[in-house]
């Protein structure tokens, strides 16, 4: 599973994979992010709905992230960068040491650690344990760099 994430005043998109997007949210508040929640997509009205939205970041439910959201986001990595070394590190990973929800991180929402715990044998865990200053090393650096000038476009959508 992959995130689009779309800008539609300027058409641009950018596409990451579910270890890029979970380990570029954890980074962003290591360096002092407050997410301020997802809006829910536009197309739905969740009041006549009777549901209730639950500001995720982790799903592509066609959720708007809101200009000051993105903003806040992007400066947060910026920051980042400088702590990011250029030289590629390779990762060993234990397969066992997520074994126990407990594991995961605080901040995730219950919804967010339920898809975790679906993905156990997927491809997001395998990174979950790794620092994020050692999952953006090397060629990951400049993936980030090119996401933090599409956050500074404004509001996205994830899809």
């Amino acid at each position: 599973m992959s995130f689009d994430l779309f800008n539609e005043s300027t058409a641009i998109s950018r596409r990451l994979s579910r270890q890029s997007w979970a380990k570029t949210l954890q980074l962003a508040r290591l360096y002092g992010w407050k997410p301020r929640g997802t809006r829910p997509p536009p197309h739905h009205d969740f009041h006549k709905l009777n549901a209730d939205w639950h500001e995720r970041y982790l799903t592509n439910d066609g959720q708007v992230v809101v200009r000051e959201d993105a903003l806040a986001l992007a400066a947060a990595l910026e920051v980042s960068l400088n702590d990011i070394t250029n030289d590629p590190i390779r990762f060993d990973w234990n397969p066992e040491f997520w074994t126990d929800e407990d594991d995961l991180p605080e901040w995730l929402s219950p919804e967010e650690r339920a898809m975790i715990e679906e993905c156990i044998e997927g491809e997001l865990l395998d990174v979950m344990d790794s620092d994020p200053l050692e999952f953006f090393a090397g060629a990951e650096k400049d993936d980030l760099a090119r996401f933090i000038r599409f956050c500074r476009l404004g509001s996205f959508i994830i899809l």
